[in-house]
C-alpha cells in the first residue's frame, strides 16, 4: 500500500528525533602514500590493498566539470533571434534584441497601461513561451501585461495574461510566461496595469519546447455548453473553446485521446481570453494507456486563466483527463490544452518528401521497423526533405534504424545537412561520415523551415532511414559547439571558467569534509580535456590537479570519472549528447580512440597518486535500452581495451567499472581477466520517486543482492549515484546497510539548482538556486558571465535535513533500528475532508 505524503514525513523525522546527530566531525588527515587504495578480495584497503579496509562514502561533484541542464548553470537555448526587429511605445526597442543585460528598452515614465514592446519575426514561428528580462533594473516588471499574436501585425489574439507581481525568493527582474503553442510572425507584450516604476526590458527572448501537436487528436467531456464542443478546447484557435455550460462542481471531466502513446512532462490548460476567471477551482490530472484505467500525475489549484502542471516524472500516456475537484460558482472552460514531451520535435503535420521517391510516411511513423530506403545502391545527391510547416530553432538530426536488421549497415556514407526558410535557397549546417545502425549529426543551433538530408557517398549498401528526428538538444556537446561558434575558443573558455570559478570552491570542500565524508566522485566531461575535434587543449588539467591536491589535504579520496565521452556513452544528456541507442560513440573508432587517448593521459598523470581513489572508464554506459548478449560483449569490449591502455601505464590504481543497469550488463572479470576492479551501480527508480514502497523496494532489492556479489564474483563494489528523495529514512537504511557490507557508495549530488521541493532537488545538500540561466544562442559574453555569478553555493539553500542524515552515516555506522513514535492521545483536524 502506497503511503500518505503526511505519513512519509512522519517517517522521516521519527528517524532524526530517536538517534541523536554526529556533530561535524574533525577534518580528517592529509593523505599520504600509506592511504593508496587497491582491491582485497570484496573490500578496499590502504597501503595498496595490504592496510586496513577503506569504506568510500561520499558525493558527487556533479555539474562542475560537465554540464547538465537540470543541474548546472550554463544555459539553456532560445529561438534564433536573427533577423528579427523590434518596435515599441517608447524608443530604443532594438535594445531588447541586443544580448546585452546592461542596455535596455524602458517606458520612460511610471508605468500606466498604455506601454507595449512588439518584435516582427519575419515569417511565421513557432513559440510556446517568452521570458522578459529587466537587467539591473530589477523593480521594472510590468504591473500586469497581455501576451499577444498576429499574423499580419494588425489583428491580434491574446495567448496569456497574467498579474506582473514576481515570485518570492527569486531576483525580480525576470517575467517568465507559457502558453499554448503558437504559429505567428508577430508578438506583443502589452503593459496593462499601473505601477510607480517604468516598465523596462533589457532583453526579451522566445522559446519552442517539445509541445505536442494536437492534430490528431479528440476530446469527450462530462458535460458541455450547447454552444461549444470539446474539440475547440484542442484545436489551435485561442478565440475558441469548450465550457461546462454550467457551475464548477467537483467530478466534471475533459478527456483528451491523443490517439497514439506520447511521453508527457508538463499540462498547460488556457480558459482563454474570452473566458479569464474560468479556471478550475482545483483539479486533477490522470493519465492512461486504455482509458480504462487511471493514474494520477498531478493536482492543484486555479489561480488564474493559465494552469500550468509539471509532473514529477515523464509520464507515458494515450490519454489524459482533467477532473474537477472542487467547486467554484462559475463555469469550467479551456480555450486550448498543450502538453509537453521530451527533446524530439512532435512531427505530426510535416510534410516529407525524397530522392528517389519512397515511402517518406514511414520516417515520422515512431516506427523504426518500417523505413525509407532508397531501393538501390548509395549514390552522391540522393535526400530526403522535411517541411516543418513553420520556423522553428534545432541543432540536432537523427537519422535511426532498427536494431538487428539489414538497414544497420544502410547508414549514409557521407552526409550534408542544409536548411531554407523557403525550400529553394539552401544553407549547409554540418556535413559527415554516418554510423552503424545511427547516424547523430549536431551543429549550432539555426533556424529555418526546411531541412535536407543529402546523402553524399558511394556504397554497395542502400540507403536506409527507420525514424528522421529533429531536436534542439541542451547538453554538453551542444553548449560548447554554441559557444565555440559565437565566442571562438578563447571567450567560450572564460565563460565556462566563470563557471567552474564559481560553482565549486575550498569552502564546498570544507563542507564536504565537515559532513564527514572521505570521498568525492568528479564528474568530467570529454570536452573539459580535449577540443571537439579531438586534439588536446592547451592545459585541461587545471582543475582536476587542484581538487586532487585541495581534497587530499582534507583526507578525502577522489574518484576521476569519465562522465561523457564523445558521441555519448547512452542516450541522455547527463552522458553529455543526446542522441540514439546506440549513441555516437558506440559505432565510431575514432571516438574510441579518442577515450583511449584520454585515460592513458589521465593514468600518465596520476599514476602512484594516493589522493586518487581511482579511475571511473565510463560513466552510465547503455548500448541500448534492451541490450542483448552482442551490446554486453561489445560493451565489455570496449571496457577491454580501455583497461589494458590504462594497466600499461598504471598497474596500481582501481579501475570501477559500470554494472549499467546491472550486474547482466558487463562481463565477469575473469572474462577478460581484469584485477584490482570494482563495480559500479546507479540504482534510480524515478518514476516512482514521491513511493515511499517503491524506493524501499530499491534498498532491500539492493543490499540483498549486493551481499551475494560480494562473494561472487567477490570484488568490491560501489554505488556511485543513487537518490531516494524526500525520503531520509530510506537513505539511512540504504547507507547503513552498505557500511555494514564494508561496500562504497558516493550520492548524488553535493549541489542542484532545483527547488527542494521537487524531483531534481532534494537530493542536494545545496539546493533552490532560481536565478535565470543564460541564454546560450542570444546572451553577449559580459551578460553570460554575469549570470553565472549568481551560482555560487551562498546563493543556495542548504539542505539541513538531508546533511544531517548523511553526515550520521559518513563515520560508518552500519545499524539502522527506527521506532514508531506512539501517536496515543493525538487529534487530528484540517481545513477541509
Amino acid at each position: 500500500m502506497r503511503r500518505p505524503a503526511h505519513v512519509l514525513t512522519i517517517a522521516a523525522l521519527t528517524t532524526a528525533a530517536l538517534v541523536p546527530l554526529a556533530g561535524a566531525p574533525a577534518q580528517a588527515a592529509p593523505l599520504g602514500p600509506g592511504d593508496f587504495l587497491a582491491a582485497d578480495g570484496p573490500v578496499l584497503r590502504t597501503n595498496h590493498g595490504t592496510g586496513s579496509v577503506v569504506n568510500l562514502r561520499g558525493t558527487n561533484l556533479g555539474g562542475w566539470l560537465t554540464f547538465e541542464d537540470w543541474m548546472s548553470p550554463l544555459g539553456e537555448f532560445a529561438l534564433d533571434r536573427t533577423g528579427w526587429t523590434a518596435t515599441a511605445s517608447a524608443a530604443g526597442a532594438s535594445n531588447v534584441l541586443d544580448g546585452s543585460l546592461s542596455t535596455r528598452w524602458a517606458s520612460g515614465a511610471a508605468q500606466a497601461g498604455a506601454e507595449w514592446v512588439q518584435v516582427d519575426l519575419g515569417v511565421p514561428t513557432l513559440f510556446n513561451r517568452i521570458t522578459l528580462d529587466a537587467g539591473p533594473s530589477t523593480a521594472d516588471w510590468p504591473a500586469a501585461y497581455d501576451v499577444q499574436v498576429s499574423s499580419n501585425g494588425t489583428t491580434w489574439a491574446s495567448v496569456a495574461a497574467a498579474a506582473g507581481t514576481p515570485p518570492p525568493t527569486v531576483t525580480s527582474e525576470i517575467t517568465t510566461t507559457r502558453f499554448a503553442p503558437q504559429v505567428a510572425r508577430y508578438v506583443r507584450v502589452a503593459q496593462t496595469g499601473t505601477k510607480a516604476q517604468w516598465w523596462s526590458v533589457a532583453e526579451l527572448n522566445l522559446f519552442s519546447d517539445p509541445v505536442v501537436n494536437n492534430g490528431g487528436a479528440t476530446a469527450t467531456a462530462s458535460s458541455t455548453a450547447g454552444f461549444t464542443t470539446p474539440g475547440a478546447g484542442i484545436d489551435g484557435n485561442i478565440a475558441t473553446g469548450w465550457t461546462t455550460g454550467a457551475n464548477q462542481v467537483a467530478g466534471q471531466t475533459y478527456t483528451v485521446d491523443f490517439g497514439r502513446v506520447i511521453e508527457v512532462t508538463r499540462v498547460l490548460f488556457d480558459s482563454g481570453p474570452s473566458y479569464p476567471n474560468d479556471y478550475p477551482a482545483t483539479y486533477e490530472i490522470s493519465g492512461s494507456s486504455d482509458g480504462v484505467n487511471w493514474t494520477k500525475v498531478a493536482s492543484g489549484a486555479g489561480t488564474n486563466r493559465l494552469v500550468t502542471a509539471d509532473l514529477w516524472t515523464s509520464t507515458w500516456m494515450r490519454y489524459l483527463r482533467i477532473t474537477q475537484t472542487g467547486t467554484k460558482a462559475g463555469w469550467w472552460s479551456v480555450s486550448e490544452l498543450a502538453v509537453t514531451s521530451t527533446g524530439k520535435f512532435d512531427r505530426a503535420g510535416w510534410a516529407v518528401t525524397s530522392s528517389p521517391a519512397g515511402t517518406t510516411s514511414a520516417l515520422t511513423d515512431g516506427d523504426p521497423a518500417t523505413r525509407w530506403t532508397s531501393g538501390t545502391a548509395q549514390v552522391p545527391g540522393q535526400y530526403v526533405q522535411a517541411d516543418f510547416g513553420a520556423r522553428v530553432t534545432f541543432n540536432n538530426v537523427v537519422l535511426d534504424t532498427q536494431k538487428n536488421s539489414s538497414s544497420e549497415t544502410d547508414y549514409p556514407r557521407g552526409y550534408t545537412v542544409a536548411v531554407s526558410d523557403n525550400g529553394t535557397s539552401w544553407t549547409p549546417v554540418a556535413t559527415g561520415t554516418g554510423t552503424f545502425k545511427a547516424t547523430t549529426v549536431n551543429f549550432p543551433a539555426v533556424a529555418a523551415r526546411y531541412l535536407r538530408v543529402t546523402q553524399t557517398g558511394s556504397s554497395g549498401s542502400w540507403w536506409s532511414i527507420g525514424e528522421l528526428d529533429v531536436a534542439l538538444n541542451n547538453d554538453d556537446y551542444s553548449l560548447r559547439l554554441a559557444l565555440d561558434d559565437r565566442f571562438g575558443a578563447t571567450t567560450a573558455q572564460q565563460i565556462v571558467d566563470t563557471h567552474r570559478d564559481t560553482w565549486l570552491t575550498e569552502a564546498d570542500l570544507d563542507n564536504i569534509a565537515a559532513i564527514g565524508l572521505n570521498t568525492v566522485r568528479l564528474p568530467i566531461g570529454w570536452s573539459e580535456l580535449l577540443n571537439l575535434d579531438g586534439t588536446w587543449k592547451a592545459n585541461p588539467w587545471t582543475k582536476i590537479d587542484w581538487l586532487i591536491q585541495e581534497a587530499g589535504e582534507r583526507g578525502i579520496y577522489v574518484i576521476l570519472d569519465l562522465h561523457t565521452v564523445p558521441g555519448g556513452g547512452c542516450p541522455w544528456g547527463s552522458c553529455g549528447r543526446v542522441g540514439p541507442n546506440p549513441n555516437g560513440y558506440w559505432g565510431s573508432t575514432t571516438y574510441q580512440d579518442w577515450v583511449v587517448n584520454i585515460w592513458q593521459a589521465i593514468a600518465t598523470r596520476y599514476e602512484g597518486n594516493p589522493a586518487v581513489a581511482g579511475y571511473d572508464l565510463i560513466n552510465e554506459p547503455l548500448v541500448d535500452y534492451g541490450e542483448d548478449a552482442a551490446d554486453v560483449t561489445q560493451k565489455s569490449d570496449v571496457y577491454d581495451r580501455i583497461y589494458d591502455a590504462v594497466r600499461a601505464i598504471d598497474p596500481d590504481h582501481t579501475i570501477f567499472l559500470a554494472a549499467f543497469f546491472g550486474w547482466n550488463a558487463i562481463a565477469a572479470p575473469s572474462t577478460y581477466g581484469w584485477t584490482n576492479v570494482v563495480y559500479e551501480l546507479h540504482p534510480y527508480d524515478m518514476p516512482n520517486g514521491q513511493d515511499w514502497n517503491a524506493q524501499r523496494s530499491v534498498v532491500t532489492t539492493q543490499l540483498a543482492d549486493v551481499a551475494n556479489r560480494l562473494v561472487n564474483p567477490g570484488i568490491p563494489v560501489l554505488y556511485g549515484e543513487y537518490s531516494f528523495y524526500y525520503f531520509d529514512d530510506i537513505w539511512a537504511e540504504f547507507m547503513a546497510g552498505l557500511n555494514a557490507l564494508d561496500v562504497s557508495w558516493t550520492n548524488w549530488t553535493y549541489k542542484v539548482r532545483g527547488s527542494q521541493n521537487g524531483g531534481g532537488g532534494y537530493w542536494g545538500f545545496y539546493n533552490t538556486n532560481l536565478n535565470q540561466v543564460p541564454i546560450i544562442n542570444s546572451d553577449d559574453a559580459t551578460s553570460f558571465q554575469t549570470r553565472l555569478a549568481r551560482f555560487g553555493t551562498a546563493n543556495f539553500s542548504p539542505n539541513d535535513r538531508f546533511i544531517e542524515t548523511v553526515s550520521h552515516y559518513a563515520g560508518g555506522l552500519g545499524t539502522f533500528s527506527p521506532v514508531a513514535i506512539s501517536r496515543a492521545g493525538w487529534t487530528a483536524t484540517a481545513s477541509a475532508t
